[in-house]
């Protein structure tokens, strides 16, 4: 594991921030998969003690960004070609959940954030802050999601937007000249669909966008 990774941890609500920096690293591509996850080395770069560390890499093995091997500590995770098209098929079944709860309640407010969304989306990618324009891509869809007002949706959204989060860096990775204004099309689609209240077209659009994806991210996975 790569030295001074990470910065020191300084407020309360340590394990949290433990959670995030490690995350984080991950899904930026600072850890890679496979790197063995080292406590000592992590209680002194974040500046804390062993217990919220410990709590930390607990959780992030929940969410499926680390393994635990006995005798051998954690390691983050290496996806599987079946671990990409399980991540992705609930994805799009959760999308068309959030769809079929949403499709008659989104207004005209709604509807001009997701297209304010996409715009701050595309012009983050004209400067070329692929961070931002990440983050703007998750936050375009958890926007749905929390429309839904469904717990248990909510809840196994979030359990995946890690690995997906990870996922998207492998093919960045893979594919270093990826034309990312396929988003753009993408959300413009899902939008689309919303504001002609077509459910089929929807599903249809999500299961498309969410299949190609994976595809795309099986391309930087070892053989």
């Amino acid at each position: 594991m790569a030295a001074n990774s990470f910065s020191q941890i300084r407020s309360v609500s340590l394990r949290e921030q433990v959670v995030e920096q490690i995350r984080t690293a991950i899904i930026e591509g600072r850890l890679k998969p496979n790197d063995h996850i080292v406590e000592q080395s992590l209680t002194e770069q974040l500046g804390v003690s062993r217990t919220p560390v410990r709590e930390a890499l607990i959780l992030l093995e929940r969410e499926g960004l680390l393994v635990a091997s006995r005798n051998r500590g954690c390691f983050v995770r290496v996806f599987t070609q079946e671990d990409v098209e399980a991540i992705f098929s609930m994805r799009t079944a959760l999308e068309n959940f959030a769809g079929e709860l949403v499709i008659d309640r989104l207004n005209a407010d709604d509807l001009a954030h997701l297209q304010n969304t996409i715009e701050r989306q595309q012009k983050f990618i004209e400067k070329g802050d692929f961070k931002n324009v990440r983050s703007t891509d998750m936050s375009f869809h958890h926007f749905l999601i929390n429309k839904s007002e469904h717990p248990l949706l909510s809840r196994s959204w979030a359990e995946l937007v890690a690995q997906i989060a990870a996922l998207l860096y492998v093919r960045a990775e893979a594919i270093p000249d990826y034309d990312e204004y396929l988003a753009i099309r993408d959300h413009q689609a899902i939008v689309d669909a919303y504001q002609q209240r077509d459910l089929d077209n929807l599903r249809a659009v999500n299961k498309r966008i969410n299949e190609r994806v994976a595809r795309e991210c099986c391309l930087g996975l070892d053989t």
